[in-house]
């Protein structure tokens, strides 16, 4: 689940409502995950595949509008289902633990640097509200710059908005492809290598069959 969540929360970065059907290559080094995922966006739906999770393979299907969301152990064969009042309980929990503060104590600022992250040059921003921080990488003339701007946008505005954590990334002139956080002195680094626009079946968002489906217990 945690490995899930922050997966999660870096997605969160990118995912927007768009009239295109997208699929996003990422890859996450971080104390609890390092692994490459693969993002998959269809309206208010995406997924979210990890290759190389704590348990092995694992997916999360989420609604971006109700917030409800489904994690899949593949190894298990288990679907586990995750209310919205669970999933902003469990993300709300490690944004104490974070101690974060939230994106509106200070915009992202400028260092002047540059650095190719790939084959884009990228201007570098630094952020931080005190406790956390975060150093990123933006690609102003990424060929789909506008695409993953708008991607940006609805995790401000949908179910995660009130629940972001780190620098509001709208506010930023292009689209951030690498970012670097450190939260309790743990660093999290999520790279976008590849992004198409595609056609994806909305078979993609359900539980594969065969699967053993279990409610998450909402905590008290």
């Amino acid at each position: 689940m945690k490995a899930l969540l922050s997966a999660l929360a870096v997605t969160a970065l990118f995912i927007a409502t768009a009239s295109a059907d997208w699929v996003i290559e990422n890859k996450i080094e971080s104390p609890q995950l390092n692994s490459s995922t693969t993002t998959k966006v269809k309206g208010d739906k995406l997924s979210v595949d990890i290759a190389e999770g704590p348990a092995g393979a694992m997916s999360s299907i989420v609604d971006t509008k109700s917030g409800e969301s489904i994690q899949l152990v593949h190894s298990q064969k288990m679907a586990v289902k995750t209310s919205a009042a669970s999933l902003k309980q469990a993300m709300d929990a490690a944004k104490d633990k974070a101690g974060a503060k939230g994106g509106e104590n200070a915009d992202p600022k400028p260092t002047g640097q540059t650095e190719k992250v790939g084959e884009y040059d990228c201007d570098i921003y630094t952020w931080t509200d005190g406790t956390n921080t975060s150093k990123l990488w933006v690609a102003k003339n990424h060929p789909q710059a506008a695409a993953l701007k708008a991607f940006e946008k609805q995790m401000r505005s949908g179910f995660f908005g009130s629940m972001q954590m780190g620098p509001d990334t709208t506010k930023l002139p292009g689209p951030a492809i690498k970012t670097e956080t450190t939260v309790q002195g743990a660093k999290i680094t999520s790279t976008i290598t590849g992004i198409k626009e595609e056609n994806i079946d909305a078979k993609e968002f359900d539980v594969p069959a065969g699967y053993q489906t279990m409610a998450l217990p909402t905590g008290n």
